[in-house]
């Protein structure tokens, strides 16, 4: 009888990497051909801004509000207790409801992100507090999401930037408000790696009477510095690759929701639309983006996937070079 867990937990395990595959298969098809031109243009207009260019570009962003912003929600939350910052407000405007029976309000701080694949590709969130964390359990069930990207650690240089929402250990358990989490496995994303770790958990929970369970992949990013950019290289395309192959909406929280978040979903972003055949930007979220590094990084990352991951454009190129050497240099 003690062997039957862990033949479930290699079962669950085979079925994800085996979606992950799917994703995977997605994250490397060639672009459409209007794609290829938008690519074109993309890459020779960010390598003749430079990176004073686009410092400068983030800037003006920086300065827009959008003229029908309403944070009501927000607002009347703040008091309740349940956003973490003050100065990171969450807009109405596709703001995620999350309706449970029994429960007396529908907010969380939340909002819906759209990519060409989907109005709802993306939920950007804050890290759950320790009073938010069955409200975050509750979306991720009601919006059925397979996927958790968390690009932040639970402590900080000592502060407290996430509540402890999942269980760490395997065959561990944890209750909240009735929603059961409990681990059926932790592996390294990047197999030596351990920048990711992936965790696969099973939510046990009774909705409408009915009592049910689903799992959802769970990905932490260990060393992601806040306001900060990790590494340039494959991880971030791993990453994404991972859960890519999901119709679901996926969920990315840092500490706040934004900036690293903001970050990872502005990447991916540009690159489904050069899938799709359209021209991009990351001007799509603006607030997301904390500052002028971490808009910086997003180009960076683009321009690593085209020329060094899948060797569209000259390593060599002059203009590359010389984006590279300031890239290095802002970030230092």
């Amino acid at each position: 009888m003690a062997n039957k867990p862990k033949r479930r937990n290699q079962e669950s395990k085979t079925r994800s990497v085996n979606i992950e595959k799917q994703g995977a298969r997605q994250a490397v098809a060639p672009c459409a051909s209007d794609g290829s031109l938008y690519v074109d243009r993309w890459f020779n207009r960010t390598l003749e801004k430079g990176v004073n260019g686009l410092r400068e570009e983030f800037m003006e962003m920086k300065r827009y509000c959008p003229p029908d912003m309403n944070v009501t929600a927000f607002q009347i939350h703040w008091e309740a207790g349940r956003n973490r910052y003050k100065d990171v407000p969450c807009q109405e405007k596709a703001r995620v409801i999350v309706k449970w029976p029994g429960v007396s309000h529908d907010y969380i701080h939340a909002n819906y992100m759209p990519t060409p694949v989907s109005d709802k590709r993306y939920i950007c969130t804050q890290g759950p507090l320790d009073n938010t964390i069955a409200d975050f359990w509750r979306m991720t069930i009601l919006e059925q999401s397979e996927s958790i990207i968390m690009l932040c650690n639970v402590k900080e240089k000592g502060m407290d930037k996430c509540a402890q929402y999942w269980p760490l250990k395997e065959g561990e358990s944890a209750t909240f408000e009735g929603i059961v989490v409990t681990n059926l496995g932790v592996t390294p994303l990047g197999g030596s790696d351990k920048t990711v770790m992936r965790t696969i958990l099973k939510l046990t929970y009774t909705l409408e009477g009915k009592k049910s369970q689903r799992e959802v992949r769970h990905y932490q990013w260990m060393d992601w510095p806040d306001r900060g950019v990790p590494t340039v290289g494959h991880t971030i395309f791993d990453l994404l690759s991972s859960v890519r192959g999901t119709k679901k909406p996926i969920i990315v929280h840092c500490s706040a929701g934004i900036g690293r978040t903001g970050s990872i979903v502005a990447i991916s972003f540009i690159m489904e639309r050069f899938q799709n055949g359209q021209p991009s930007s990351v001007t799509i979220a603006p607030y997301s983006i904390q500052n002028d590094v971490q808009y910086l990084f997003v180009h960076r990352v683009v321009l690593f996937y085209f020329v060094e991951r899948y060797k569209k454009y000259d390593p060599n190129d002059p203009r590359y070079l010389k984006f590279l050497d300031e890239y290095n240099k802002a970030v230092a």
